[in-house]
């Protein structure tokens, strides 16, 4: 993965600020490219702020589940960062996916608990368990992709100088 942490960030907070009604988790790449760069600890920090930003932005007036639960899958999706590896082109999209998976998994049972239950039916499950963790992938993927192919270019260029 080539996208930098910070510019990650700030597409994210670009996101939230001028497209308030699209339903991404636009902190999901961030936090993921957080695992490949920082420590648990700090991965788990970055997880309580961008929740912390996302609750300051939400109208709800659950003030820090959305923390909690980014928390709660950051500290289980931290591990597999030993499965996926950072230099695939894949696997941004693919643990944004499963990030976006298990935060609406997470999110439903922390509303169990501390606010009202979710009401789940077909369309949530094909809705907010499908398709939603595919469009924040997709998401991922069109903020990866210029700097994979920049890349991969840089990579070539630096070979045909070398074959001189």
């Amino acid at each position: 993965m080539r996208v930098s942490t910070p510019f990650a960030f700030f597409l994210a907070l670009f996101g939230i600020l001028f497209f308030p009604h699209t339903h991404l988790l636009y902190f999901a790449p961030y936090l993921v490219l957080s695992f490949y760069s920082h420590t648990r600890f700090a991965a788990l920090w970055r997880a309580i702020g961008c929740g912390i930003i996302i609750d300051l932005f939400s109208s709800t007036p659950h003030f820090g589940l959305t923390a909690l639960n980014y928390c709660i899958v950051s500290w289980i999706l931290y591990g597999q960062t030993r499965n996926f590896f950072d230099d695939k082109p894949s696997t941004l999209p693919l643990m944004t996916f499963f990030f976006s998976l298990l935060s609406t998994l997470t999110s439903v049972i922390l509303f169990l608990f501390f606010a009202q239950p979710v009401t789940l039916s077909l369309k949530w499950v094909v809705t907010d368990l499908f398709c939603m963790p595919l469009f924040d992938a997709t998401y991922a993927l069109f903020i990866s992709l210029p700097f994979q192919i920049t890349h991969k270019l840089r990579k070539v260029i630096r070979a045909k100088r070398r074959a001189r």
